[in-house]
């Protein structure tokens, strides 16, 4: 039949109705920020250093029998992070308060939610950041990361004499090349346990299994430098933190601030701010891993 009235002709009295639970956008794990050393920032300051004593090399002669001892001075040294506020600001009409589905406290509540999560991704991103700054590295330019750059990873701390136990912060095409060797080689690299979890997907802590005894952690914000990525093999900061390769001041975490703006009708601004600064403590506790992107 001609000429039906249809949902295309009726649109005038048709609404849109919202399902009341509602999907978040894509969030990145957040692994790195976990395994650094975090010192809380003292009143009055906004800088916080991190001493070590500095090893001293006068000691390298035989010390023999019948032979005077020369006075050497001890020296100490300091390593300083300047604390940055980084934070969203989210501005509302009254009217959107008003007549959106959640209704003003629930508004609230999600605004609150979504600047927390802005400012920790930015926090893990520039724990990644820091990882460029080793001095020590393995892995080659334009290639894949391979079973023997984890070896090579393994050799490389223990060359730069670091103490304790270091997780690996691999980017997914890092993770990514080393899963395809290891499934390569066979039930020899993967029969043991040597790969234990590796091939299971990365849970909702960025944990991707562990390879010769370390544990892998993966997320997509490691630093792009050209056409490679970096990612970094650190001793674990928070077990360990005064062997730590990064130091975090910490002046706060995510913290809301309630505001409101009579410009725009009286609605509320929702701010959610953190601040933190961070430095490099003990280059000899991380090498980074250069590889393709």
């Amino acid at each position: 039949m001609a000429n039906e009235s249809t949902t295309s002709t009726l649109t005038g009295w048709l609404t849109t109705t919202l399902s009341k639970s509602f999907s978040w956008y894509a969030f990145d794990r957040l692994p790195a920020q976990k395994f650094v050393r975090i010192e809380r920032l003292d009143p009055g300051s906004k800088i916080k250093a991190f001493s070590k004593i500095t090893k001293d090399t006068a000691l390298s002669g035989t010390i023999t029998e019948a032979t005077g001892l020369s006075n050497v001075a001890l020296d100490t040294a300091n390593a300083s992070a300047t604390v940055a506020e980084v934070g969203i600001l989210r501005q509302f009409t009254k009217l959107a308060e008003r007549t959106n589905m959640l209704g003003p406290d629930g508004l609230m509540m999600i605004a609150l939610e979504d600047g927390a999560k802005m400012c920790l991704e930015k926090f893990e991103t520039d724990v990644w950041g820091q990882f460029p700054n080793a001095s020590t590295s393995v892995g080659t330019s334009g290639a894949a990361y391979t079973i023997a750059n984890a070896v090579a990873l393994d050799t490389q701390h223990t060359v730069n004499k670091s103490n304790g136990a270091y997780n690996v912060f691999a980017t997914p095409t890092q993770l990514k090349n080393l899963r395809t060797e290891a499934t390569s080689s066979g039930a020899a690299i993967l029969g043991d346990g040597a790969g234990r979890g590796l091939l299971e997907s990365p849970d909702a802590s960025g944990y991707a299994g562990s390879f010769l005894g370390k544990r892998y952690y993966t997320c997509n914000l490691g630093t792009a430098s050209g056409a490679d990525t970096i990612g970094a093999g650190a001793v674990d900061g928070y077990a360990y933190p005064t062997e730590s390769a990064t130091g975090v001041a910490l002046g706060w975490m995510p913290e809301p601030s309630m505001l409101s703006n009579p410009v725009f009708s009286g609605g509320m601004q929702v701010a959610v701010t953190m601040a933190y600064g961070m430095t490099e403590v003990n280059d000899f506790a991380y090498v980074k891993i250069t590889t393709v992107t």
